[in-house]
């Protein structure tokens, strides 16, 4: 029996983090991965095929020519990316033991694999998340979610998408783009609902405008498969789709660990872990998907750091998730970080909101990618309370902001730091302009500033 100071269970973005930082730390390091590949879900099923999708689709609306064997072309990328990864390069470099295939505990120290029985003083559990299936009359376990998605030949002739997050709403634009009838449906008033309600409903417009047939406060009845594909209904309104895409929320993998054998506590949604991390037994943490917080790859990659730093040194640490940023990448993409307007108000905060659309940005104008703005919301004191961005490459402009909220920094050292023009990113300190306005003319700044004058 083989014995490690650390196994990890995921090799997935969360498990192949923590393997490299604990094999860097020194640790005798196992990681454990279910398939026969590493990477998880965002490699495969996830991120990467979504994003060449929606690349894919994004040239055909703006040339207006459908490549050729764009499903294929999706999968090649999928597996160029994994042929660029240098997972398993760092995994042998730091002298990490890879182990493939199903494993189960058998006690809060013992893991049964494939190659026969590891042994651990200390377990992180990083095993993901699936697509939750839901209680829906006459739905067959031949629909889509974001895993079986890839194997289609081509895009379909017609689709329905139940749940308006962002892998439905990001799946439904891009679909539509490659020329299938797209009807997707959502029982909010608004598509992606934890996001700034003001912006979200500009890129639902935006949505409706491009000709996609999206359905707000739809409640799904029941669906009925036929011959020809897949009937939805809410009572009053029937819909028809080739193919069916659910997209109503994500649920941890725990099928088959035995977990309850290592005293590990968990639901239906997430494995239960305490703010450092730990779960129910005290020799094992779990970090990414799998507890059932904020659902993203950069997320999953923070809490394996702290998750590997608690379970092997003393004192624990908390994550900090930096103001939890995110984007949804449609076409506009919208951003996220901090506080939304709704939550300002829910915690009766008292703050401002400055914008700058991108249609007065240069750089915008010029690549014409002029819809959406920035938003900024901060305090009286210019202190950075949420940012929100719709707009081209918005996922890529957000990160100015997490690092300075980060870092403390505030409204004014946006609008003083020099940005490039003519970029994207000068909306990003034209945004700030109203905030110095507004400290102009408030009557003790125009006493000061004519005091100095004189």
């Amino acid at each position: 029996m083989k014995e490690y100071d650390l196994i990890i269970i995921g090799g997935g973005a969360a498990g192949l983090v923590a393997s490299v930082a604990a094999g860097a730390f020194g640790a005798r390091t196992a990681l454990v991965e279910i398939e026969n590949r590493l990477g998880g879900e965002c490699s495969w099923t996830g991120c990467v095929p979504s994003k060449a999708l929606i690349s894919a689709a994004s040239l055909a609306f703006r040339s207006g020519v459908e490549p050729d064997n764009v499903m294929e072309q999706v999968r090649r990328t999928v597996e160029e990316a994994s042929r660029a990864s240098k997972a398993k390069d760092l995994l042998k470099k730091y002298q990490v033991d890879l182990y493939f295939g199903p494993s189960k505990f058998t006690d809060n120290r013992t893991l049964e694999t494939e190659q026969g029985p590891l042994k651990a003083g200390k377990f992180l559990l990083c095993t993901g998340s699936s697509a939750l299936r839901p209680e829906l009359p006459g739905l067959t376990d031949d629909h889509l979610t974001n895993r079986e998605l890839w194997q289609l030949k081509k895009p379909p002739s017609s689709l329905l998408v139940i749940g308006g997050g962002p892998i439905g709403t990001e799946m439904a634009q891009a679909f539509h783009r490659l020329g299938s009838k797209v009807t997707l449906v959502h029982s909010r008033d608004r598509l992606l609902p934890r996001d700034d309600a003001e912006l979200a409903r500009e890129l639902t417009g935006l949505l409706l405008e491009e000709g996609l047939d999206v359905r707000l406060n739809f409640r799904a009845k029941e669906v009925k498969r036929t011959q020809e594909g897949w009937e939805l209904n809410n009572g009053s309104d029937t819909f028809f789709g080739e193919h069916l895409l659910i997209s109503l929320g994500r649920r941890a993998n725990t099928a088959g660990l035995n977990l309850e054998a290592a005293g590990v506590a968990y639901s239906r949604d997430q494995i239960k872990v305490d703010r450092y991390l730990r779960t129910t037994a005290p020799n094992i943490w779990a970090a990414g998907d799998c507890t059932g917080g904020l659902r993203f790859s950069h997320t999953a990659e923070i809490e394996a750091k702290i998750a590997v730093r608690n379970a092997l040194f003393p004192l624990n640490s908390r994550p900090n998730y930096q103001g939890a940023p995110w984007a949804t990448f449609t076409d506009p993409e919208l951003a996220h970080l901090g506080l939304t307007e709704e939550e300002c108000r829910e915690k009766n905060l008292t703050y401002r909101v400055y914008y700058q659309p991108f249609s007065g940005d240069d750089r915008a104008i010029a690549d014409k990618t002029t819809k959406g703005r920035v938003k900024i919301i901060a305090s009286p004191y210019g202190k950075l309370l949420g940012v929100h961005i719709l707009g081209p490459r918005a996922g890529e402009l957000i990160n100015e902001f997490v690092l300075a909220r980060r870092k403390g920094l505030r409204v004014h050292d946006i609008g003083l730091t020099a940005h490039v023009y003519p970029t994207l990113g000068l909306a990003l300190q034209r945004a700030t302009d109203d905030w110095f306005a507004g400290w102009a003319e408030k009557p003790w700044a125009r006493f000061l500033l004519n005091t100095f004058r004189r």
